[in-house]
Protein backbone atom coordinates (compact mmCIF):
# COMPACT_ATOMS: atom_id res chain seq x y z
CA UNK A 1 0.00 0.00 0.00
CA UNK A 2 1.41 3.25 -1.23
CA UNK A 3 1.75 5.86 1.86
CA UNK A 4 -0.14 8.98 1.30
CA UNK A 5 1.69 12.87 1.66
CA UNK A 6 1.21 13.94 5.00
CA UNK A 7 -0.89 17.51 5.13
CA UNK A 8 2.48 19.27 5.72
CA UNK A 9 4.20 17.98 2.46
CA UNK A 10 1.23 19.16 0.65
CA UNK A 11 1.28 22.49 2.06
CA UNK A 12 4.90 22.89 1.56
CA UNK A 13 4.31 22.08 -2.05
CA UNK A 14 1.24 24.61 -2.58
CA UNK A 15 3.26 27.34 -0.88
CA UNK A 16 6.25 26.44 -3.19
CA UNK A 17 4.49 26.37 -6.56
CA UNK A 18 2.73 30.05 -5.94
CA UNK A 19 5.70 31.82 -5.02
CA UNK A 20 7.80 30.71 -8.80
CA UNK A 21 4.56 30.88 -10.39
CA UNK A 22 4.25 34.60 -9.32
CA UNK A 23 7.59 35.40 -9.36
CA UNK A 24 7.39 34.04 -13.33
CA UNK A 25 4.94 36.76 -14.05
CA UNK A 26 6.71 39.39 -12.11
CA UNK A 27 7.86 41.87 -14.79
CA UNK A 28 11.38 42.53 -12.70
CA UNK A 29 11.63 38.57 -13.65
CA UNK A 30 10.40 38.81 -17.12
CA UNK A 31 13.67 41.55 -18.28
CA UNK A 32 15.69 37.86 -16.85
CA UNK A 33 14.08 35.11 -18.27
CA UNK A 34 12.70 37.07 -21.27
CA UNK A 35 15.52 39.25 -22.01
CA UNK A 36 13.57 40.29 -25.66
CA UNK A 37 10.95 42.72 -23.57
CA UNK A 38 12.77 46.04 -23.91
CA UNK A 39 13.07 49.46 -23.35
CA UNK A 40 13.59 49.94 -27.25
CA UNK A 41 11.26 47.54 -28.68
CA UNK A 42 8.21 49.43 -26.43
CA UNK A 43 6.11 51.54 -28.89
CA UNK A 44 6.02 54.64 -26.93
CA UNK A 45 9.52 54.92 -26.32
CA UNK A 46 9.77 55.19 -29.82
CA UNK A 47 7.39 57.07 -30.33
CA UNK A 48 8.82 59.86 -28.26
CA UNK A 49 12.39 59.39 -30.14
CA UNK A 50 10.24 59.71 -33.51
CA UNK A 51 8.67 63.15 -31.52
CA UNK A 52 12.13 64.45 -30.97
CA UNK A 53 13.80 64.19 -34.28
CA UNK A 54 10.79 65.83 -36.29
CA UNK A 55 10.56 68.75 -33.98
CA UNK A 56 11.38 71.78 -35.27
CA UNK A 57 14.95 73.38 -34.91
CA UNK A 58 16.58 76.79 -35.37
CA UNK A 59 19.15 76.35 -37.90
CA UNK A 60 21.68 79.09 -39.27
CA UNK A 61 22.26 79.83 -42.85
CA UNK A 62 24.39 81.92 -45.45
CA UNK A 63 24.20 82.35 -49.53
CA UNK A 64 24.54 85.22 -51.95
CA UNK A 65 21.72 86.56 -54.03
CA UNK A 66 22.51 87.36 -57.87
CA UNK A 67 19.77 89.13 -60.22
CA UNK A 68 19.07 87.50 -63.30
CA UNK A 69 22.75 89.12 -65.11
CA UNK A 70 24.44 87.31 -62.03
CA UNK A 71 25.52 90.44 -60.20
CA UNK A 72 25.10 90.49 -56.83
CA UNK A 73 22.20 92.26 -55.24
CA UNK A 74 24.15 94.49 -52.72
CA UNK A 75 22.39 96.31 -50.62
CA UNK A 76 18.63 94.42 -50.96
CA UNK A 77 16.70 93.44 -48.06
CA UNK A 78 15.28 90.32 -47.65
CA UNK A 79 11.75 89.84 -46.08
CA UNK A 80 10.55 86.09 -44.42
CA UNK A 81 7.19 86.34 -46.24
CA UNK A 82 5.90 82.88 -44.42
CA UNK A 83 7.33 79.84 -42.18
CA UNK A 84 5.93 76.41 -41.30
CA UNK A 85 7.39 76.52 -38.22
CA UNK A 86 7.74 79.93 -35.78
CA UNK A 87 10.30 79.96 -33.03
CA UNK A 88 11.86 82.46 -30.98
CA UNK A 89 15.17 84.30 -32.27
CA UNK A 90 14.35 83.93 -35.85
CA UNK A 91 14.84 86.24 -38.61
CA UNK A 92 11.98 88.56 -40.17
CA UNK A 93 14.11 91.03 -42.35
CA UNK A 94 17.86 91.91 -43.25
CA UNK A 95 19.64 94.44 -45.47
CA UNK A 96 22.19 91.86 -47.98
CA UNK A 97 26.10 93.13 -47.24
CA UNK A 98 29.04 93.88 -49.91
CA UNK A 99 29.00 90.87 -51.61
CA UNK A 100 25.19 90.26 -51.59
CA UNK A 101 25.31 87.86 -49.03
CA UNK A 102 22.78 86.91 -46.35
CA UNK A 103 23.26 85.42 -42.59
CA UNK A 104 19.74 84.40 -41.39
CA UNK A 105 18.31 82.14 -38.48
CA UNK A 106 15.71 79.73 -39.68
CA UNK A 107 14.07 77.04 -38.80
CA UNK A 108 13.45 73.78 -40.15
CA UNK A 109 10.43 73.24 -42.30
CA UNK A 110 9.90 75.93 -45.23
CA UNK A 111 10.35 79.35 -45.17
CA UNK A 112 9.42 81.85 -48.09
CA UNK A 113 11.35 84.90 -48.60
CA UNK A 114 10.85 88.11 -50.88
CA UNK A 115 13.95 89.86 -52.17
CA UNK A 116 13.35 93.79 -52.75
CA UNK A 117 16.49 95.52 -54.32
CA UNK A 118 15.83 99.89 -54.70
CA UNK A 119 12.37 99.90 -53.56
CA UNK A 120 10.93 97.02 -56.04
CA UNK A 121 10.27 93.13 -55.82
CA UNK A 122 13.34 91.39 -57.59
CA UNK A 123 11.93 87.69 -56.71
CA UNK A 124 10.70 85.55 -53.96
CA UNK A 125 11.64 81.35 -53.12
CA UNK A 126 11.18 79.18 -50.61
CA UNK A 127 14.25 77.17 -48.70
CA UNK A 128 13.21 74.12 -47.50
CA UNK A 129 15.31 72.97 -44.70
CA UNK A 130 14.18 69.21 -43.96
CA UNK A 131 16.90 68.48 -41.29
CA UNK A 132 20.23 70.57 -40.32
CA UNK A 133 22.48 70.43 -42.63
CA UNK A 134 19.91 69.83 -45.81
CA UNK A 135 18.47 72.17 -47.78
CA UNK A 136 17.28 73.17 -50.98
CA UNK A 137 15.87 76.19 -52.87
CA UNK A 138 12.48 75.86 -54.44
CA UNK A 139 9.43 77.97 -55.89
CA UNK A 140 11.51 80.67 -57.40
CA UNK A 141 9.06 82.88 -58.65
CA UNK A 142 11.37 83.77 -61.61
CA UNK A 143 13.76 81.95 -63.49
CA UNK A 144 16.73 84.65 -63.86
CA UNK A 145 17.49 85.20 -60.46
CA UNK A 146 19.10 82.77 -57.85
CA UNK A 147 20.69 81.95 -54.76
CA UNK A 148 24.12 80.38 -54.87
CA UNK A 149 26.36 78.70 -52.25
CA UNK A 150 23.97 78.20 -49.48
CA UNK A 151 25.58 76.87 -46.54
CA UNK A 152 24.85 75.97 -42.74
CA UNK A 153 27.24 77.52 -40.04
CA UNK A 154 27.58 77.27 -36.21
CA UNK A 155 25.99 79.30 -33.62
CA UNK A 156 28.30 82.09 -32.71
CA UNK A 157 30.24 82.05 -35.51
CA UNK A 158 29.68 84.31 -38.59
CA UNK A 159 32.16 83.47 -41.13
CA UNK A 160 33.00 85.42 -43.64
CA UNK A 161 33.44 84.99 -47.63
CA UNK A 162 35.18 86.64 -50.53
CA UNK A 163 32.04 86.90 -52.94
CA UNK A 164 32.33 87.64 -56.85
CA UNK A 165 29.86 91.08 -57.83
CA UNK A 166 29.74 91.03 -60.97
CA UNK A 167 31.83 90.35 -64.13
CA UNK A 168 31.65 92.42 -67.90
CA UNK A 169 30.10 90.71 -70.10
CA UNK A 170 27.49 89.89 -67.60
CA UNK A 171 26.75 85.91 -66.77
CA UNK A 172 24.56 84.62 -69.26
CA UNK A 173 25.32 87.19 -71.69
CA UNK A 174 25.02 86.17 -75.42
CA UNK A 175 27.83 87.38 -77.64
CA UNK A 176 28.55 87.20 -81.35
CA UNK A 177 32.06 88.35 -80.80
CA UNK A 178 33.70 86.93 -78.16
CA UNK A 179 35.50 88.69 -75.50
CA UNK A 180 39.19 89.44 -75.55
CA UNK A 181 39.15 90.78 -72.00
CA UNK A 182 36.83 89.55 -69.22
CA UNK A 183 36.62 92.10 -65.65
CA UNK A 184 35.76 90.56 -62.53
CA UNK A 185 34.55 92.86 -59.62
CA UNK A 186 34.62 91.13 -56.26
CA UNK A 187 33.65 91.97 -53.01
CA UNK A 188 37.27 92.88 -51.69
CA UNK A 189 40.42 93.96 -52.87
CA UNK A 190 42.20 90.74 -54.00
CA UNK A 191 45.75 89.37 -52.45
CA UNK A 192 47.84 90.59 -55.64
CA UNK A 193 49.57 86.88 -57.21
CA UNK A 194 53.08 86.32 -57.73
CA UNK A 195 52.80 84.76 -61.24
CA UNK A 196 49.77 85.41 -62.99
CA UNK A 197 49.66 83.65 -65.46
CA UNK A 198 50.10 80.45 -62.69
CA UNK A 199 47.52 81.93 -60.85
CA UNK A 200 44.99 82.49 -63.80
CA UNK A 201 45.60 78.51 -65.14
CA UNK A 202 45.17 77.53 -61.21
CA UNK A 203 41.72 79.31 -60.32
CA UNK A 204 39.79 80.05 -63.55
CA UNK A 205 38.44 76.97 -65.01
CA UNK A 206 37.05 77.29 -68.82
CA UNK A 207 34.56 74.71 -70.55
CA UNK A 208 35.99 74.50 -73.40
CA UNK A 209 39.63 75.43 -72.70
CA UNK A 210 40.44 78.98 -73.33
CA UNK A 211 44.15 79.82 -73.23
CA UNK A 212 44.71 82.92 -70.79
CA UNK A 213 47.47 85.95 -71.33
CA UNK A 214 49.23 86.40 -67.85
CA UNK A 215 51.09 88.64 -69.12
CA UNK A 216 48.64 91.52 -69.97
CA UNK A 217 45.85 90.03 -66.95
CA UNK A 218 46.40 92.04 -63.81
CA UNK A 219 44.66 92.28 -60.17
CA UNK A 220 43.88 95.68 -59.20
CA UNK A 221 42.54 96.28 -55.59
CA UNK A 222 38.91 94.37 -56.16
CA UNK A 223 39.09 93.77 -60.03
CA UNK A 224 40.62 91.14 -61.50
CA UNK A 225 40.91 91.63 -65.43
CA UNK A 226 41.62 88.64 -67.86
CA UNK A 227 42.88 88.66 -71.05
CA UNK A 228 42.12 86.00 -73.49
CA UNK A 229 44.74 84.58 -75.97
CA UNK A 230 42.54 81.81 -77.64
CA UNK A 231 39.04 82.03 -78.55
CA UNK A 232 35.62 81.10 -77.50
CA UNK A 233 33.65 77.83 -78.99
CA UNK A 234 30.17 78.66 -80.51
CA UNK A 235 27.60 77.39 -77.93
CA UNK A 236 27.67 77.52 -74.20
CA UNK A 237 31.24 78.67 -72.83
CA UNK A 238 32.01 78.67 -68.77
CA UNK A 239 34.15 80.12 -66.31
CA UNK A 240 34.47 79.07 -62.86
CA UNK A 241 36.40 80.64 -60.48
CA UNK A 242 37.78 78.51 -57.20
CA UNK A 243 38.93 78.88 -53.36
CA UNK A 244 42.18 80.00 -54.49
CA UNK A 245 41.89 83.44 -55.40
CA UNK A 246 42.08 85.45 -52.30
CA UNK A 247 41.16 88.57 -50.64
CA UNK A 248 44.15 90.65 -48.71
CA UNK A 249 42.85 89.58 -45.57
CA UNK A 250 42.96 85.88 -46.17
CA UNK A 251 39.19 85.14 -47.03
CA UNK A 252 38.60 82.72 -49.99
CA UNK A 253 36.46 82.90 -52.62
CA UNK A 254 33.60 81.60 -52.72
CA UNK A 255 33.15 79.29 -55.80
CA UNK A 256 31.40 80.72 -58.78
CA UNK A 257 30.82 79.63 -62.54
CA UNK A 258 29.85 82.39 -65.07
CA UNK A 259 28.65 81.12 -68.27
CA UNK A 260 28.52 83.12 -72.22
CA UNK A 261 26.90 82.02 -75.59
CA UNK A 262 28.54 82.62 -78.22
CA UNK A 263 26.36 82.57 -81.62
CA UNK A 264 28.06 82.48 -84.88
CA UNK A 265 30.41 83.79 -86.61
CA UNK A 266 31.18 84.09 -82.53
CA UNK A 267 34.49 85.93 -84.19
CA UNK A 268 37.16 88.30 -82.18
CA UNK A 269 36.75 91.52 -80.71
Amino acid sequence: MKPRPSLSTFSMILGLWMVLGNCYFNPAVQLVVNPEITEETNPATLLGVASVLAAPKTVQITGQIVDANGVAAVDATLTIVSRTNQLEGLTNTMLLNEGGRFYLILSTGETTIRVDQSGSELFTFTISIPFPGSSMITNKSLSGPDVLNVEFYEKGITPAYLDLIYSTPYDKAILTNWPTLVIVTFSEDLENPSDMQIFLDSNVITNPPISFDGSFSSVSNNVLQIYNSSNFSIGTNTFTFGPGIKSVTGKSLSPKTITYICNFPCNGS
